[in-house]
């Protein structure tokens, strides 16, 4: 009888604010795919061909790269997206669910030779960095540091009061173009501005007390380099301010623009209404923290 089983990855936030490539987050979108045994390796989405090459994606690239850490051999496998709510080029974690899924798939077929962390630290090697994949893993908010081939992570236990109004463009920003105008050196006095708000802002998150969340999501690494590739960036951040919200940072690379806020429903129509003032086409939605991160399940239980 052959394997089947189905993942479920969620989409993820990163570089929040002053978070810069350590601190992540995961959202309730979701990347979710069926899986079995075959004669060859197949990507299906919702029983079609799927549109990208395989030689392109991210899911086969990961099952391919982890089979080196496996001493079981892994089988061909079709696998059919069935759900992917993760837009994509958006800065939401859509490349890290994939590599996630991948390292799963394999690990799976492989009955779990690999443990929760040798799956995080594969992750890592092939996003570069830990940011996006680790809350894509273990769900929540994860603050990780990365430095001579050693990870250091905490899974923070952040209070459920919190929404994130995630406003997503029509144009896309690639992560190499978003980087590629980050400075080649800081002073001295941004790298201490980062460390010292990072070490509040988590302190903030887990006590659930935002009075000066805005304050320290203040970022001088890497937001104020990024708001010209995102067009009225400066004008979307001012309406959250005007409709009162805790405070705003870009999600992972950019295009995407997250506002925090209670759950306020006036909140959300009235950014609407702004938005749809602007000369792109914005969308913003509502969401919560995923606190499950990825799964697997037998294809029997779903």
């Amino acid at each position: 009888m052959s394997l089947k089983f189905k993942v479920k990855v969620p989409g993820t936030s990163a570089n929040i604010g002053v978070g810069y490539d350590c601190l992540g987050v995961a959202l309730d979108y979701a990347l979710e795919l069926e899986v079995e045994e075959s004669e060859k390796t197949e990507f299906f989405e919702n029983g079609e061909p799927f549109s990208i090459p395989i030689k392109d994606n991210f899911i086969n690239e990961a099952i391919n790269h982890t089979k080196k850490y496996l001493s079981s051999d892994i089988p061909n496998c079709r696998v059919n997206i069935t759900k992917n709510s993760i837009p994509l080029s958006r800065g939401l974690g859509s490349s890290s669910s994939a590599i996630v899924a991948g390292i799963l798939i394999a690990n799976t077929f492989a009955k779990n030779e690999l443990d929760i962390d040798k799956i995080a630290d594969i992750a890592i090697e092939m996003e570069g960095h830990p940011d996006n994949v680790m809350p894509a893993i273990f769900g929540g908010m994860v603050l990780t540091a990365c430095d001579e081939g050693e990870t250091v992570y905490s899974i923070l236990p952040t209070a459920d009061n919190l929404c994130f109004y995630v406003m997503i463009p029509n144009f896309k920003l690639s992560t190499e173009k978003s980087r590629s105008v980050l400075p080649k050196a800081y002073s001295a006095h941004d790298a201490v501005n980062n460390i010292a708000k990072l070490g509040l802002l988590v302190d903030s998150f887990i006590k659930g007390k935002y009075d000066s969340l805005r304050f320290l999501l203040g970022d001088k690494i890497h937001q104020p380099y990024r708001f010209s590739l995102i067009n009225d960036s400066d004008k979307i951040f001012d309406f959250s301010k005007k409709h009162n919200a805790l405070g705003e940072y870009i999600s992972g690379a950019g295009p995407t623009l997250i506002s925090l806020n209670y759950d306020n429903d006036e909140f959300l129509e009235a950014m609407k209404k702004d938005l749809a003032t602007l000369s792109d086409k914005w969308s913003i939605e509502k969401k919560t923290i995923n606190k499950k991160g990825a799964e697997v399940y037998d294809i029997e239980e779903i």
